[in-house]
C-alpha cells in the first residue's frame, strides 16, 4: 500500500558536491512529493537525539535523500537533513525524514 495521497509539497533535494577544484556548493539533485509536517512529539527527540529537529517528511522508500543534503519546499522554506529512516516493511513502505528548519 502506498502513502502518496498523503504527499501534500514538492521538495528540491540539494546536495553538496564540487563545482570547480576545490569549489563546493549544494545542487540539487532532483524534486520529489512528500508529506511535510512539523513535528509534535516528543519522542522523535529521544529516538533519533535530534532535539533541533522541526519537522518530518515522508516520501517514497526509494527517495535519494541522505544526512546533511538541504531540502526545499514548493514554499521556498530550507530544511537541513538530520537523519533519515527507512521504513521497508509492513503495508506502508516508506522513508521517513527528520527536518531542522531554520528561521530567518
Amino acid at each position: 500500500m502506498s502513502i502518496r495521497h498523503f504527499f501534500n509539497k514538492s521538495i528540491v533535494i540539494k546536495r553538496l558536491s564540487s563545482v570547480s577544484g576545490y569549489k563546493k556548493k549544494f545542487v540539487s539533485t532532483g524534486t520529489i512529493d512528500a508529506h511535510l509536517q512539523k513535528i509534535t512529539d516528543e519522542s522523535t527527540f529521544q529516538i533519533y537525539g535530534t532535539l533541533g529537529a522541526t519537522h518530518k517528511a515522508w516520501c517514497d522508500v526509494d527517495s535519494d535523500i541522505k544526512e546533511g543534503d538541504k531540502v526545499v519546499d514548493s514554499d521556498g522554506n530550507e530544511y537541513d537533513v538530520v537523519a533519515t529512516n527507512k521504513q521497508d516493511f509492513g503495508q506502508n513502505v516508506h522513508l521517513e525524514v527528520i527536518l531542522k528548519k531554520y528561521d530567518n
